[in-house]
Protein backbone atom coordinates (compact mmCIF):
# COMPACT_ATOMS: atom_id res chain seq x y z
CA UNK A 1 0.00 0.00 0.00
CA UNK A 2 1.36 3.41 -1.00
CA UNK A 3 1.12 6.60 1.07
CA UNK A 4 -2.43 7.82 1.93
CA UNK A 5 -2.34 10.44 -0.85
CA UNK A 6 -1.43 9.90 -4.51
CA UNK A 7 -0.63 13.02 -6.55
CA UNK A 8 -0.79 12.63 -10.32
CA UNK A 9 1.28 15.18 -12.29
CA UNK A 10 0.80 15.27 -16.07
CA UNK A 11 3.60 16.86 -18.06
CA UNK A 12 4.86 17.20 -21.60
CA UNK A 13 7.83 19.33 -22.65
CA UNK A 14 7.31 22.06 -20.04
CA UNK A 15 10.33 21.66 -17.73
CA UNK A 16 10.21 25.21 -16.35
CA UNK A 17 6.59 24.69 -15.27
CA UNK A 18 7.19 21.15 -14.02
CA UNK A 19 10.00 22.36 -11.76
CA UNK A 20 7.63 24.89 -10.16
CA UNK A 21 4.90 22.26 -9.63
CA UNK A 22 7.36 19.87 -7.93
CA UNK A 23 8.52 22.67 -5.61
CA UNK A 24 4.88 23.38 -4.74
CA UNK A 25 4.42 19.72 -3.74
CA UNK A 26 7.61 19.63 -1.68
CA UNK A 27 6.47 22.76 0.17
CA UNK A 28 3.35 21.00 1.51
CA UNK A 29 2.95 20.86 5.28
CA UNK A 30 1.44 17.36 4.82
CA UNK A 31 4.20 15.04 3.64
CA UNK A 32 2.67 11.55 3.53
CA UNK A 33 2.16 11.32 -0.22
CA UNK A 34 3.35 9.61 -3.40
CA UNK A 35 3.88 11.63 -6.59
CA UNK A 36 3.42 9.97 -9.99
CA UNK A 37 4.82 12.13 -12.78
CA UNK A 38 3.34 11.02 -16.09
CA UNK A 39 5.47 12.19 -19.01
CA UNK A 40 3.05 11.91 -21.92
CA UNK A 41 5.51 11.33 -24.85
CA UNK A 42 7.57 14.39 -24.02
CA UNK A 43 11.38 14.49 -23.94
CA UNK A 44 12.61 12.21 -21.15
CA UNK A 45 15.79 13.98 -20.15
CA UNK A 46 14.25 17.27 -18.88
CA UNK A 47 11.68 15.35 -16.80
CA UNK A 48 14.30 13.07 -15.28
CA UNK A 49 16.51 16.10 -14.61
CA UNK A 50 13.69 17.99 -12.88
CA UNK A 51 12.96 15.02 -10.61
CA UNK A 52 16.68 14.41 -9.96
CA UNK A 53 17.14 18.00 -8.76
CA UNK A 54 14.69 17.40 -5.91
CA UNK A 55 15.52 13.75 -5.26
CA UNK A 56 17.23 14.45 -1.92
CA UNK A 57 14.12 16.17 -0.60
CA UNK A 58 11.66 13.80 -2.30
CA UNK A 59 12.97 10.86 -0.24
CA UNK A 60 11.74 8.25 -2.72
CA UNK A 61 8.20 9.64 -2.95
CA UNK A 62 8.45 10.50 -6.67
CA UNK A 63 7.81 8.05 -9.51
CA UNK A 64 8.13 8.83 -13.20
CA UNK A 65 6.15 7.06 -15.92
CA UNK A 66 7.15 7.73 -19.54
CA UNK A 67 4.40 7.15 -22.10
CA UNK A 68 5.88 6.18 -25.45
CA UNK A 69 2.51 6.60 -27.17
CA UNK A 70 0.06 9.33 -26.16
CA UNK A 71 -3.56 8.32 -25.80
CA UNK A 72 -4.61 11.80 -24.68
CA UNK A 73 -4.54 13.99 -21.58
CA UNK A 74 -7.21 12.02 -19.74
CA UNK A 75 -5.53 8.67 -20.46
CA UNK A 76 -2.41 10.16 -18.86
CA UNK A 77 -4.43 10.72 -15.69
CA UNK A 78 -5.55 7.12 -15.67
CA UNK A 79 -1.94 6.04 -16.15
CA UNK A 80 -1.10 7.90 -12.95
CA UNK A 81 -3.98 6.21 -11.14
CA UNK A 82 -2.78 2.76 -12.25
CA UNK A 83 0.77 3.51 -11.06
CA UNK A 84 -0.40 4.15 -7.49
CA UNK A 85 -2.60 2.80 -4.74
CA UNK A 86 -3.78 5.16 -2.03
CA UNK A 87 -6.77 6.21 0.05
CA UNK A 88 -6.95 9.67 -1.50
CA UNK A 89 -6.20 10.98 -5.02
CA UNK A 90 -5.53 14.45 -6.34
CA UNK A 91 -4.17 15.91 -9.58
CA UNK A 92 -1.65 18.71 -9.96
CA UNK A 93 -0.87 19.45 -13.61
CA UNK A 94 2.66 20.63 -14.27
CA UNK A 95 1.60 24.26 -14.74
CA UNK A 96 -0.48 24.61 -11.54
CA UNK A 97 0.44 25.09 -7.86
CA UNK A 98 -0.96 24.81 -4.34
CA UNK A 99 -0.75 26.76 -1.12
CA UNK A 100 1.49 24.91 1.40
CA UNK A 101 -1.53 23.76 3.45
CA UNK A 102 -3.61 22.36 0.56
CA UNK A 103 -3.00 18.67 1.32
CA UNK A 104 -3.13 19.11 5.09
CA UNK A 105 -6.52 20.82 5.06
CA UNK A 106 -8.18 18.68 2.38
CA UNK A 107 -7.04 15.37 3.91
CA UNK A 108 -8.16 16.57 7.35
CA UNK A 109 -11.58 17.53 5.93
CA UNK A 110 -12.23 14.13 4.39
CA UNK A 111 -11.01 12.27 7.46
CA UNK A 112 -13.26 14.35 9.76
CA UNK A 113 -16.40 14.43 7.61
CA UNK A 114 -16.23 11.09 5.82
CA UNK A 115 -17.23 12.86 2.58
CA UNK A 116 -16.23 11.39 -0.76
CA UNK A 117 -14.45 14.48 -2.06
CA UNK A 118 -13.60 18.08 -1.19
CA UNK A 119 -12.67 21.18 -3.19
CA UNK A 120 -11.07 24.46 -2.16
CA UNK A 121 -11.25 28.09 -3.09
CA UNK A 122 -9.20 28.67 -6.28
CA UNK A 123 -7.28 31.70 -7.50
CA UNK A 124 -6.66 32.26 -11.20
CA UNK A 125 -3.10 33.45 -11.91
CA UNK A 126 -2.46 35.11 -15.27
CA UNK A 127 1.12 34.83 -16.43
CA UNK A 128 3.46 34.62 -19.39
CA UNK A 129 6.74 32.86 -20.12
CA UNK A 130 9.67 35.21 -20.74
CA UNK A 131 12.70 33.09 -21.58
CA UNK A 132 13.49 31.14 -18.41
CA UNK A 133 11.26 33.34 -16.26
CA UNK A 134 7.56 33.08 -15.38
CA UNK A 135 6.08 36.56 -15.17
CA UNK A 136 2.82 37.02 -13.23
CA UNK A 137 0.55 39.62 -14.82
CA UNK A 138 -2.58 39.43 -12.67
CA UNK A 139 -4.71 37.46 -10.22
CA UNK A 140 -8.40 36.97 -9.48
CA UNK A 141 -10.49 34.61 -7.36
CA UNK A 142 -12.54 32.07 -9.28
CA UNK A 143 -16.34 32.08 -8.81
CA UNK A 144 -16.39 34.49 -5.87
CA UNK A 145 -20.20 34.22 -5.67
CA UNK A 146 -20.06 30.50 -4.87
CA UNK A 147 -19.12 28.91 -1.55
CA UNK A 148 -20.09 25.28 -2.18
CA UNK A 149 -19.93 22.62 -4.89
CA UNK A 150 -23.40 21.77 -6.16
CA UNK A 151 -24.72 19.64 -8.97
CA UNK A 152 -27.04 22.49 -9.94
CA UNK A 153 -24.11 24.86 -10.56
CA UNK A 154 -21.86 22.23 -12.13
CA UNK A 155 -24.51 21.28 -14.68
CA UNK A 156 -24.21 24.84 -16.02
CA UNK A 157 -20.45 25.22 -15.71
CA UNK A 158 -17.54 23.55 -13.96
CA UNK A 159 -16.18 25.78 -11.20
CA UNK A 160 -14.09 22.98 -9.65
CA UNK A 161 -10.59 23.10 -11.11
CA UNK A 162 -8.66 19.84 -11.35
CA UNK A 163 -6.03 20.85 -8.80
CA UNK A 164 -8.60 22.05 -6.25
CA UNK A 165 -10.08 18.57 -5.75
CA UNK A 166 -9.08 15.71 -3.42
CA UNK A 167 -11.22 12.56 -3.48
CA UNK A 168 -11.36 9.03 -2.14
CA UNK A 169 -10.00 6.45 -4.57
CA UNK A 170 -12.92 4.14 -3.79
CA UNK A 171 -15.33 6.46 -5.67
CA UNK A 172 -13.70 5.29 -8.92
CA UNK A 173 -15.59 2.01 -8.49
CA UNK A 174 -18.81 3.98 -9.08
CA UNK A 175 -17.70 6.84 -11.32
CA UNK A 176 -15.23 4.88 -13.40
CA UNK A 177 -11.91 6.39 -14.40
CA UNK A 178 -11.47 9.55 -16.44
CA UNK A 179 -13.19 9.30 -19.84
CA UNK A 180 -10.33 8.80 -22.31
CA UNK A 181 -12.63 9.52 -25.28
CA UNK A 182 -12.75 13.17 -24.22
CA UNK A 183 -9.83 15.33 -25.42
CA UNK A 184 -10.95 18.10 -23.02
CA UNK A 185 -13.44 18.61 -20.17
CA UNK A 186 -12.98 15.14 -18.67
CA UNK A 187 -12.48 16.91 -15.32
CA UNK A 188 -15.98 18.41 -15.63
CA UNK A 189 -17.39 15.02 -16.60
CA UNK A 190 -15.70 13.45 -13.56
CA UNK A 191 -17.09 16.07 -11.14
CA UNK A 192 -20.59 15.50 -12.56
CA UNK A 193 -20.23 11.78 -11.80
CA UNK A 194 -18.95 12.56 -8.31
CA UNK A 195 -21.92 14.80 -7.56
CA UNK A 196 -24.36 12.11 -8.71
CA UNK A 197 -22.98 9.93 -5.90
CA UNK A 198 -23.28 12.51 -3.14
CA UNK A 199 -22.05 15.80 -1.73
CA UNK A 200 -18.64 17.28 -2.43
CA UNK A 201 -17.26 19.39 0.41
CA UNK A 202 -15.85 22.89 0.02
CA UNK A 203 -13.13 24.68 2.00
CA UNK A 204 -13.79 28.41 1.75
CA UNK A 205 -11.55 31.33 2.72
CA UNK A 206 -8.09 31.98 1.38
CA UNK A 207 -7.37 30.15 -1.92
CA UNK A 208 -5.48 26.90 -1.55
CA UNK A 209 -5.35 26.03 -5.27
CA UNK A 210 -3.82 28.21 -7.98
CA UNK A 211 -4.92 27.76 -11.58
CA UNK A 212 -2.23 29.28 -13.79
CA UNK A 213 -3.33 30.57 -17.19
CA UNK A 214 -1.26 31.96 -20.07
CA UNK A 215 -3.71 33.46 -22.61
CA UNK A 216 -0.94 34.75 -24.88
CA UNK A 217 1.15 31.57 -24.88
CA UNK A 218 1.05 29.00 -27.66
CA UNK A 219 2.59 25.60 -28.19
CA UNK A 220 3.73 23.41 -25.32
CA UNK A 221 3.48 26.13 -22.64
CA UNK A 222 -0.09 27.13 -23.56
CA UNK A 223 -3.30 26.14 -21.76
CA UNK A 224 -5.79 23.78 -23.36
CA UNK A 225 -8.52 26.31 -22.65
CA UNK A 226 -6.65 28.82 -24.87
CA UNK A 227 -4.65 26.67 -27.29
CA UNK A 228 -6.65 24.72 -29.88
CA UNK A 229 -9.84 25.43 -27.96
CA UNK A 230 -12.43 22.66 -28.42
CA UNK A 231 -14.22 23.28 -25.13
CA UNK A 232 -17.42 24.66 -26.66
CA UNK A 233 -17.80 21.73 -29.06
CA UNK A 234 -17.11 19.06 -26.44
CA UNK A 235 -19.37 20.77 -23.93
CA UNK A 236 -22.29 20.07 -26.31
CA UNK A 237 -21.10 16.52 -27.00
CA UNK A 238 -20.95 15.68 -23.29
CA UNK A 239 -24.43 17.11 -22.69
CA UNK A 240 -25.79 15.09 -25.61
CA UNK A 241 -24.25 11.90 -24.23
CA UNK A 242 -25.93 12.34 -20.85
CA UNK A 243 -29.22 13.26 -22.49
CA UNK A 244 -29.23 10.16 -24.69
CA UNK A 245 -28.33 7.94 -21.74
CA UNK A 246 -31.23 9.29 -19.70
CA UNK A 247 -33.66 8.94 -22.61
CA UNK A 248 -32.59 5.37 -23.23
CA UNK A 249 -33.12 4.55 -19.58
CA UNK A 250 -36.21 6.61 -18.72
CA UNK A 251 -37.74 7.56 -22.08
CA UNK A 252 -38.42 11.11 -20.88
CA UNK A 253 -38.62 12.71 -24.32
CA UNK A 254 -42.13 14.05 -23.65
CA UNK A 255 -40.95 15.93 -20.58
CA UNK A 256 -38.05 17.39 -22.54
CA UNK A 257 -40.41 18.54 -25.30
CA UNK A 258 -42.67 20.20 -22.75
CA UNK A 259 -39.72 21.89 -21.02
CA UNK A 260 -38.31 23.07 -24.36
CA UNK A 261 -41.69 24.63 -25.24
CA UNK A 262 -41.82 26.45 -21.89
CA UNK A 263 -38.27 27.69 -22.38
CA UNK A 264 -39.07 28.79 -25.93
CA UNK A 265 -42.09 30.77 -24.73
CA UNK A 266 -39.98 32.38 -22.04
CA UNK A 267 -37.40 33.19 -24.69
CA UNK A 268 -40.06 34.89 -26.84
CA UNK A 269 -41.34 36.90 -23.86
CA UNK A 270 -37.77 37.90 -23.03
CA UNK A 271 -37.21 38.83 -26.68
CA UNK A 272 -40.34 41.02 -26.73
CA UNK A 273 -39.35 42.69 -23.49
CA UNK A 274 -35.87 43.22 -24.83
CA UNK A 275 -37.39 44.86 -27.94
CA UNK A 276 -39.52 47.13 -25.77
CA UNK A 277 -36.55 48.05 -23.62
CA UNK A 278 -34.47 48.62 -26.74
CA UNK A 279 -37.14 50.98 -28.12
CA UNK A 280 -37.33 52.86 -24.84
CA UNK A 281 -33.56 53.15 -24.74
CA UNK A 282 -33.58 54.41 -28.33
CA UNK A 283 -36.20 57.06 -27.52
CA UNK A 284 -34.21 58.06 -24.47
CA UNK A 285 -31.09 58.30 -26.60
CA UNK A 286 -32.97 60.50 -29.13
CA UNK A 287 -34.22 62.69 -26.29
CA UNK A 288 -30.72 63.01 -24.90
CA UNK A 289 -29.45 63.84 -28.39
CA UNK A 290 -32.11 66.57 -28.72
CA UNK A 291 -31.14 67.95 -25.34
CA UNK A 292 -27.53 68.02 -26.47
CA UNK A 293 -28.57 69.93 -29.62
CA UNK A 294 -30.67 72.38 -27.55
CA UNK A 295 -27.78 72.82 -25.18
CA UNK A 296 -25.48 73.52 -28.13
CA UNK A 297 -27.97 76.07 -29.54
CA UNK A 298 -28.31 77.82 -26.19
CA UNK A 299 -24.56 77.87 -25.80
CA UNK A 300 -24.23 79.42 -29.27
CA UNK A 301 -26.92 82.04 -28.45
CA UNK A 302 -25.21 82.94 -25.18
CA UNK A 303 -21.90 83.21 -26.98
CA UNK A 304 -23.55 85.49 -29.56
CA UNK A 305 -24.95 87.67 -26.76
CA UNK A 306 -21.52 87.92 -25.20
CA UNK A 307 -20.02 88.86 -28.56
CA UNK A 308 -22.77 91.47 -29.19
CA UNK A 309 -22.33 92.87 -25.69
CA UNK A 310 -18.61 93.23 -26.25
CA UNK A 311 -19.28 95.09 -29.53
CA UNK A 312 -21.79 97.46 -27.87
CA UNK A 313 -19.40 98.11 -25.00
CA UNK A 314 -16.64 98.99 -27.45
CA UNK A 315 -19.01 101.35 -29.31
CA UNK A 316 -20.12 103.00 -26.07
CA UNK A 317 -16.52 103.50 -25.00
CA UNK A 318 -15.71 105.05 -28.37
CA UNK A 319 -18.83 107.30 -28.22
CA UNK A 320 -17.97 108.40 -24.71
CA UNK A 321 -14.47 109.22 -25.83
CA UNK A 322 -15.83 111.29 -28.74
CA UNK A 323 -18.28 113.14 -26.46
CA UNK A 324 -15.49 114.00 -24.04
CA UNK A 325 -13.37 115.23 -26.90
CA UNK A 326 -16.25 117.38 -28.28
CA UNK A 327 -17.00 118.73 -24.81
CA UNK A 328 -13.37 119.72 -24.35
CA UNK A 329 -13.41 121.56 -27.72
CA UNK A 330 -16.63 123.44 -26.80
CA UNK A 331 -15.15 124.48 -23.45
CA UNK A 332 -12.07 125.78 -25.22
CA UNK A 333 -14.26 127.74 -27.70
CA UNK A 334 -16.30 129.26 -24.85
CA UNK A 335 -13.12 130.31 -23.12
CA UNK A 336 -11.87 131.99 -26.30
CA UNK A 337 -15.28 133.75 -26.80
CA UNK A 338 -15.21 134.93 -23.23
CA UNK A 339 -11.71 136.36 -23.73
CA UNK A 340 -12.93 138.08 -26.91
CA UNK A 341 -15.91 139.62 -25.11
CA UNK A 342 -13.65 140.90 -22.36
CA UNK A 343 -11.43 142.51 -25.00
CA UNK A 344 -14.47 144.18 -26.70
CA UNK A 345 -15.75 145.45 -23.38
CA UNK A 346 -12.36 146.96 -22.67
CA UNK A 347 -12.27 148.71 -26.04
CA UNK A 348 -15.78 150.18 -25.63
CA UNK A 349 -14.98 151.45 -22.14
CA UNK A 350 -11.89 153.24 -23.34
CA UNK A 351 -13.77 154.86 -26.23
CA UNK A 352 -16.90 156.01 -24.44
CA UNK A 353 -15.75 156.05 -20.90
CA UNK A 354 -18.70 153.86 -20.00
CA UNK A 355 -18.35 150.38 -18.59
CA UNK A 356 -20.39 147.84 -20.57
CA UNK A 357 -20.96 145.51 -17.55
Amino acid sequence: MDAPVAIVVRTRNRPILLARALESILAQSYQNYLVVVVNDTGDREPVEAAVARVADRAQGRFRVVHNTVSRGREAALNTGLHASSSTFVTVLDDDDTWAPTFLERTVDHLERTGQQAVSTRTEVVYERIDGDDIVVEGRELLATDRSEVTLLDTIVRNYTTTNSLLYRREVLKSTGEYDESLPVLADWDFVLKLLRLGEVGFIDGEPLAFWHRRPASVGAVGNSVHVGDEHTRWDSIIRDRYLRADLNQHDGLGYLLAISEILDRDRKVAHDRAGHISGAVHNLAVGISNLHELHSSLAAAVQHLYTTQDGIMRQLVELNRNLISQNNRMVAQFERLNERLEQLEGSISQTTGVRVR
